[in-house]
């Protein structure tokens, strides 16, 4: 079975052995008695607390040669979903897909990627990708980079994705480019990367564009995609630079020394999470003033069951889905195990209730066996909806 993940507010998976768990829900309904008639009065106001309790172990990985290697940072940009999702979900971004985002909205608004490289220096300048909705053609100019995107006609989002990757694919584009990409003097954005399209968050066709660094190790890691402001309310769902490690392998003390850190002091510097899910006000996004201090902050888990009512499998084998708590107004049959139906690879999305559970680690205890190099112990997680931090 899949194991237990924690998730990262960067969106980084803490993956944990897990020898067992327990939940605990409790229902706050205060109860009247009345006297000499017997009776009980009670007000159930649905007010509801949880926590589950975690008990983990933490040994070296075996550290085969390929576990040594570096890992590369991934980014993406999901053109089938709008960041903003103020109605309580991401809403379907271009007009061709139901959305309300035109190819005239767009021309002239610019998305910025950074590489291993530029990423490094502050002089050094990321890739510019600009959008013309006035041309079916593509063009490149240089200090910085810049690629513009002829997006005419376009109206879903796998065909903008496509039209994305074809530009940023073409080597011919002119003038010749100068500007310095890699480490090795690559100028070329696949020199760079590779790009990948897939299925997005509302749609089945190829409207998410993912970004693989081809320079690996923790370099690879930073802040963009980042959109130019002018975006605003059509700013498309995207996830910015993450997952590369100089090392994937990691000792018992390593993993511990990394829970210390995400529990002990992880500052969230914002919000993450859904605020009045029915109502008006969803964030998922911090507002951190420090490129990532917020980065470490364990804001979801993912805990994984067996499921033979979502299966689709004719003699009823297992299916896995991840356990989800459904807070809010909502109807009874959104929230039981039949409508639990998405994958437990699911990626993790805070103010989405369907993608695991929202919340943090308030609690941790370990202890050391010496005799066999592990740490065991328990960690509390706790389901909260929305969290602020300072």
């Amino acid at each position: 079975m899949t194991k237990v993940r924690l998730i990262r507010n960067d969106g980084e998976v803490i993956v944990l052995d897990v020898t067992n768990y327990s939940m605990n829900i409790t229902r706050s309904v205060p109860v009247l008695s009345v006297p000499v008639i017997g009776t009980r009065y009670a007000a159930d106001m649905n007010m509801v607390s949880a926590d589950y309790r975690l008990t983990i172990v933490l040994s070296d990985d075996n550290c085969a040669a390929s576990t040594f290697q570096k890992t590369a940072a991934v980014a993406s940009i999901d053109f089938s979903a709008l960041k903003d999702n103020s109605g309580g979900s991401h809403p379907i971004m271009m007009s061709g897909d139901t959305g309300g985002v035109t190819n005239a909205d767009l021309d002239g608004l610019y998305f910025e990627i950074e590489t291993a490289y530029t990423g490094q220096n502050t002089t050094r300048k990321p890739v510019r990708v600009v959008f013309d909705s006035g041309s079916s053609s593509n063009t490149r100019s240089n200090n910085p980079q810049t690629i513009t995107v002829g997006i005419q006609g376009i109206t879903t989002g796998a065909s903008l994705a496509g039209a994305i990757k074809t530009a940023l694919e073409d080597n011919t584009l002119t003038p010749s480019t100068t500007d310095q990409l890699t480490t090795d003097g690559g100028t070329n954005f696949t020199d760079a990367f590779t790009i990948t399209l897939g299925v997005g968050k509302n749609l089945a066709t190829n409207c998410k564009i993912t970004f693989t660094a081809k320079e690996k190790g923790f370099a690879s890691n930073n802040e963009t995609p980042s959109f130019s402001t002018t975006f605003a309310g059509n700013t498309p769902f995207f996830e910015t630079f993450g997952g590369g490690k100089d090392m994937s392998c990691k000792s018992a003390g390593d993993k511990l020394q990394d829970l210390i850190a995400y529990v002990g002091n992880a500052n969230l510097a914002g919000t993450s999470g859904s605020l009045l899910k029915a109502g008006a006000l969803v964030v998922d996004k911090d507002f951190s003033l420090v490129a990532g201090q917020s980065n470490d902050y364990i804001i979801g888990m993912q805990l994984p069951y067996n499921s033979i009512i979502t299966s689709s499998s004719s003699d009823g084998d297992y299916v896995e889905r991840n356990f989800r708590i459904v807070n809010g107004l909502s109807r009874a049959d959104e929230e039981d195990s039949e409508a639990n139906n998405l994958s437990v690879s699911t990626l993790f999305d805070p103010t989405d209730d369907r993608t695991g559970i929202s919340g943090t680690v308030v609690s941790m205890s370990m202890n050391y066996n010496a005799g066999e190099n592990i740490y065991e112990g328990d960690i509390t997680f706790q389901p909260i909806d929305f969290i602020v931090g300072t």
